[in-house]
């Protein structure tokens, strides 16, 4: 659940907050007026807590206008600014509350922590509104089916595969760098009743995969990324990614692929629901890859969970795609699911499992076979990781994974099997 954080919003404070002042009883009002300005401010309260927190705003001030110094009102209307990320009139309400010599010692207790809470989250807004993060791993991995290539060398028919066509085995070596530049912007955005935070991320990744024998199956893909994101602070965050990927095969220019994804994701107590979609256009270069530009589409939502106070986390997900090749053998479409676990297994530590299933139909038959594909995919894959928090590997992480990949065809020659694994060391700065 790779995404910006979300800023803490202290509502554990901000309730113990509402409870100490309902408490405290602080109201000026007469009784002639008590029952209306109670109305409206319960309203005020209730509206704020279903999310809607300019109508909330609207109705404390109400309150308010006609009751100056209902201080209970006043500091009710700060936390409404407060979760409207409005943290000057949030401040401006508070203090005037705490400035209040009638204001009783335990709610001004409970004022300054507020306060000082405020101003946290206003220096996390307005101090970096620029950031700049860095990445880089180093790894090394084995590989028992570079070329992808089929089970067996006789094919149905009696056809012989060549010697460069069977499974070919290596080592590798695998280098990862990565940059991103997050702005962050001051300005809060209204999006009717929500108030979100506005920021603009790009970041630059380079991959390079080295086979020690097997070189004509090396892989470097230099990215380029960027797109706005959206976050409204416990409740949803969304972002719109461009990307540009230039792929390069055994040091050869490969292509280019084009994306456009946009993702939004639902929190929930201990849990999110994502929706993301990709439309991305391959464009290739080589001439033994004619008919293979297409454009690709897909969709899909996925599920989080997280047990145990946050040491289990569980998810699972649902996609359909359909791609659109310049040649209809290449052309297909299908669906597919996965499932996944994460746990806290040691400190500073975790293990993870993931299993996928893929189900694709093509729409051109294949050369010599006379048959369309139809094939599925199983993956399975475990693996480690662990931070280091002190030490001469301070900050930096190790992972190591292995992988493990069945692709089933009517067509024999798609048909195989590949195993991965592999140990890398990195850190972010």
């Amino acid at each position: 659940m790779n995404a910006p954080k979300a800023e803490t919003t202290g509502s554990l404070k901000l309730t113990c907050l509402s409870v100490m002042l309902a408490l405290a009883g602080l109201s000026s009002a007469t009784a002639q007026e008590a029952v209306d300005t109670d109305k409206l401010f319960k309203e005020g309260i209730f509206l704020r807590e279903q999310g809607q927190v300019f109508s909330s705003i609207e109705a404390l001030e109400t309150v308010l206008s006609n009751n100056p110094a209902l201080n209970r009102a006043r500091l009710e209307l700060a936390v409404a600014y407060y979760r409207a990320l409005n943290y000057d009139q949030a401040n401006q309400q508070a203090q005037k509350v705490l400035d209040d010599p009638k204001t009783p010692e335990n709610v001004r207790l409970a004022v300054l922590a507020f306060l000082a809470q405020i101003k946290r989250d206003q220096v996390a807004l307005v101090a970096k509104p620029h950031t700049f993060e860095g990445s880089i791993s180093l790894g090394a991995q084995y590989d028992s089916n570079v070329n992808v290539g089929p089970g067996g060398a006789i094919l149905p028919g009696g056809l012989v595969l060549a010697p460069s066509s069977v499974p070919k085995h290596d080592w590798a070596s695998v280098i990862q760098a990565g940059a991103t530049h997050t702005y962050n912007s001051p300005s809060v955005v209204r999006l009717g009743e929500t108030a979100t935070r506005f920021l603009w991320q790009t970041s630059a990744g380079l991959y390079q995969k080295n086979y020690f024998s097997v070189t004509e199956f090396n892989l470097t893909a230099l990215s380029l990324s960027t797109g706005p994101v959206l976050i409204a602070p416990d409740k949803w965050r969304a972002k719109l990614n461009l990307q540009v990927d230039g792929l390069w095969l055994g040091g050869n220019f490969l292509g280019v692929y084009t994306s456009l994804s946009p993702t939004v994701t639902l929190q929930f107590k201990n849990g999110e629901l994502t929706w993301d979609a990709l439309v991305l256009n391959k464009a290739f270069d080589r001439d033994i890859d004619v008919g293979r530009d297409s454009n690709y589409y897909s969709t899909g939502v996925s599920y989080g969970h997280l047990f145990l106070q946050g040491k289990l986390a569980l998810q699972g997900g649902l996609h359909v795609f359909m791609e659109d090749a310049s040649a209809s053998r290449y052309s297909n479409d299908g669906w597919e699911a996965f499932v996944g676990a994460n746990v806290v297994a040691w400190q500073n530590g975790n293990v993870y499992g993931r299993y996928s299933y893929k189900d694709t139909k093509f729409d051109g038959v294949e050369p010599v076979f006379a048959l369309a594909r139809d094939e599925y995919e199983k993956r399975y894959e475990v693996g480690f990781g662990h931070n280091f928090k002190e030490g001469f590997a301070k900050d930096w992480r190790l992972s190591g994974s292995w992988q493990k990949t069945e692709n089933n065809s009517n067509v024999s020659i798609y048909t195989y099997s590949r195993q991965i694994a592999g140990v890398s060391i990195g850190r972010s700065f």
